[in-house]
C-alpha cells in the first residue's frame, strides 16, 4: 500500500514538473517569435521621448551658444561654433543610426539565432527527461524515477529563470528602444555621452542573451546524450544550466573589455572638475 501511494505521488509530480516544463518551452518560443513586435503604448511613450530629447537638444545649443559668446569675452574658451555645429549634426544623425542598428542587430542577429536554437533541437522538452530509459544505452547508467524527478525540478527551475529573462528581454529592448532620443541629446552636450554607452551596452545584451540560450540548449543535448559520451555530459548538462542562471563569465568579460564602466567613471570625473572650476 506504501509502494502505491509513493508511486501515485511520485507519477503526479513527473507529471506536474513535465506539464510545467514543457509549457515553458513552448511560451519562451512565443516571445522568440513575436520579440520584435512593438506595442502601441511604446511607439506612443518613444514619441514623448523623442520630443522631450529634441527640446533639451535645442536648450543644450543654445545654452552652448550663449556661453561661447560669454567665455570669448574673456578668451577662456577653445570651442568654436563649428564644435557646436558638429555636434547639433552628431545628434540628429545618431537616431536614425541607432534605430538601423537595434533593428539590423536584434532583427538579423539575435532573433534568427535564437529560433534557430530552439527549433534545431527537437528533444527541446520535457519527454527528454522523462523518457530517458527509454534511450538505448541510458538502462545501464541506472537513473531511477525519484532521479529524474529530481532533474526535471532543476530544469523547471532553470526554465522558469529563463523564461523571466525572455520577459525582462523583450521589456529591455523597448527601453533602449525609448532612450535612443536620450542617446541623441547627450551628443549635443560638451562633457556627457550616453550614446557610447548605449550602443555598447546593447550589443553586450543581446550577446548575453544569445549565450544563454545556448547555454539552455547545451544544456539539454548534453543530458540526452549522457549515455553516448558519459559523465562529463552529465557535468556540461548542469554547468551549461547554471549559466542560464548567471551569464557566462567569457561574455561578462567581453562587456568588462569595451572600457565603459570606466570611461563612465572618468566621464563623471570630469564634470565634477568642470564644475568646480566653473564655481
Amino acid at each position: 500500500m506504501t509502494n502505491i501511494i509513493q508511486s501515485a505521488i511520485t507519477h503526479f509530480f513527473e507529471w506536474a514538473l513535465s506539464g510545467l516544463l514543457d509549457g515553458l518551452f513552448n511560451i519562451c518560443k512565443a516571445i522568440i517569435d513575436q520579440a520584435n513586435q512593438s506595442l502601441p503604448i511604446v511607439k506612443t511613450w518613444y514619441a514623448i521621448f523623442l520630443s522631450f530629447a529634441t527640446s533639451l537638444v535645442v536648450v543644450v545649443v543654445l545654452g552652448r551658444i550663449v556661453m561661447t559668446i560669454l567665455k570669448e569675452a574673456d578668451e577662456s574658451t577653445d570651442v568654436t561654433w563649428a564644435n557646436i555645429i558638429m555636434d547639433g549634426i552628431k545628434s540628429a544623425a545618431v537616431i536614425p543610426v541607432f534605430v538601423f542598428l537595434q533593428g539590423f542587430i536584434q532583427g538579423s542577429i539575435t532573433l534568427p539565432l535564437l529560433k534557430y536554437m530552439f527549433s534545431s533541437d527537437q528533444k527541446f522538452t520535457a519527454k527528454s527527461i522523462t523518457g530517458m530509459n527509454k534511450v538505448p544505452g541510458l538502462k545501464d547508467v541506472g537513473i531511477s524515477l525519484p532521479l529524474q524527478i529530481l532533474f526535471l525540478l532543476i530544469f523547471t527551475v532553470v526554465t522558469v529563470v529563463f523564461f523571466i529573462k525572455m520577459c525582462v528581454f523583450v521589456a529591455d529592448m523597448a527601453w533602449y528602444n525609448l532612450t535612443i532620443p536620450l542617446a541623441a541629446m547627450s551628443m549635443a552636450t560638451e562633457s556627457f555621452d550616453y550614446s557610447g554607452t548605449w550602443w555598447k551596452k546593447y550589443i553586450y545584451y543581446n550577446a548575453s542573451i544569445i549565450s544563454q540560450v545556448l547555454c539552455m540548449s547545451l544544456s539539454v543535448w548534453c543530458f540526452t546524450n549522457m549515455a553516448k559520451y558519459g559523465f562529463i555530459a552529465f557535468i556540461a548538462s548542469i554547468g551549461f544550466g547554471f549559466l542560464v542562471v548567471k551569464t557566462p563569465d567569457a561574455v561578462k568579460d567581453f562587456w568588462a573589455s569595451t572600457g565603459v564602466t570606466k570611461s563612465a567613471g572618468m566621464g563623471a570625473m570630469r564634470m565634477f572638475q568642470n564644475y568646480f572650476r566653473s564655481h
